[in-house]
């Protein structure tokens, strides 16, 4: 009977981590380029992307993203203020099935290691339904670091690195990925992700971005899923400016039937 009883709830949590969905945000940037920017410097999505991607910028920046009622992000980064950049984060989304949503809260930092290399750090608490159904809460350690040269990026995430939370369906799990631009007009990027147990990849994510003179900028991406046999395709735009930025993306999953997710957000420097 314990047998069983444990092969049950390791068939729950398995199929619980294919469909049940994250407890993370998928920030807005990420999702219109493929999920593919660990190794791409980044503002308030560094909380959720790699905490060592704003460790090269120089901001004071309040970032709202919206999908829906029950899914959003807020956040704020500040880099200007000091050599170590903070930032701290709140958001929403929802778990299939479930009434209740998912909430987490972030509190991270960043830092330059010379000229080249960054580091960062985002202590975060989880909270919300479990894949039995039952309440849960998690308090975990985000680590990234981060690669900067004339021309190309290299980052690597480790998420969860204090183990996560199986009745949640989360593990630790690594991200590691390169950004390569071209005259600062063109960038292209590509990530894989997967849990340290195994370092199986679940995850490759591919993106392309083109940011314009005139203030906007285009971007699109491709990510599968090998071991839940799904893809996306995506892409989005931005409106950009010395003082707010508005952008747009949109997610189709590769099937016919599948979901398509939109999401809006905005960016206020200081």
């Amino acid at each position: 009977m314990q047998i069983l009883s444990a092969l049950i709830l390791g068939m729950t949590l398995f199929v619980g981590q294919l469909h049940a969905g994250s407890t993370e945000f998928v920030p807005l940037q990420q999702r219109a380029q493929g999920q593919s920017l660990a190794g791409a410097s980044l503002l308030n999505d560094s909380l959720f992307s790699n905490p060592a991607s704003s460790a090269f910028t120089n901001v004071y920046s309040i970032d709202g993203t919206f999908l829906s009622p029950r899914v959003f992000s807020v956040s704020v980064l500040d880099t200007k203020t000091s050599a170590v950049g903070g930032a701290i984060g709140y958001y929403r989304v929802a778990r299939p099935g479930f009434d209740q949503p998912i909430q987490g809260a972030k509190l991270g930092m960043s830092s330059r290691l010379g000229q080249n290399i960054g580091i960062g750090l985002v202590g975060k608490t989880i909270w919300g339904p479990g894949i039995a159904g039952d309440t849960q809460r998690y308090t975990d350690l985000d680590i990234g670091l981060m690669a900067k040269f004339d021309f190309v990026q290299l980052g690597l995430h480790l998420n969860n690195t204090v183990g996560g939370n199986a009745a949640m369906g989360e593990a630790r799990e690594y991200a590691f990925g390169v950004r390569a631009h071209w005259e600062e007009t063109m960038f292209f990027s590509a990530s894989v992700t997967g849990e340290t147990a195994s370092f199986r990849p679940l995850q490759y994510g591919f993106g392309a971005e083109y940011v314009s003179p005139y203030y906007f900028s285009l971007k699109g991406g491709y990510r599968m899923r090998p071991v839940a046999q799904t893809s996306f395709w995506s892409g989005g735009v931005s409106i950009l400016s010395p003082k707010v930025s508005i952008h747009y993306a949109i997610e189709v999953e590769a099937r016919s039937g599948g979901t398509t997710e939109h999401s809006v957000g905005t960016t206020f420097l200081f």
